[in-house]
């Protein structure tokens, strides 16, 4: 083996282990929790799944719909109007748990 092979390879065998060395922090944020998110164009569909599973629950119509965090998590503040009476809910934007109201 040539001296330039060996510092080619050597530089190879470092290049390798830099790159496993960084790649660990990384695996690591993954159990970090999502941080708080706004509504972008690809969250409507969850946003309409949350907002037609509301208006069955509840039978009443979302006629308003704000976004706001609670607890660092991204919200959806819910205005219904049943043939009773108007109301809000907060529900959380992944999920749709209610949050409060109802």
């Amino acid at each position: 083996m040539r001296a330039g092979q060996r510092v080619a390879d050597g530089w190879i065998a470092l290049a390798l282990a830099c790159s496993a060395c960084i790649a660990v922090p990384a695996l690591a944020a993954v159990d970090d929790p999502p941080p708080a998110r706004t509504f972008g164009a690809g969250d409507s569909s969850t946003r309409d799944r949350i907002i037609d599973a509301i208006q069955k629950r509840y039978k009443a119509r979302v006629v308003r719909v704000s976004e706001t965090t609670v607890n660092g998590r991204a919200a959806l503040d819910l205005r219904l109007l049943s043939d009773q009476r108007v109301f809000n809910i907060v529900v959380d934007a992944s999920s749709g748990q209610v949050l409060s109201g109802g």
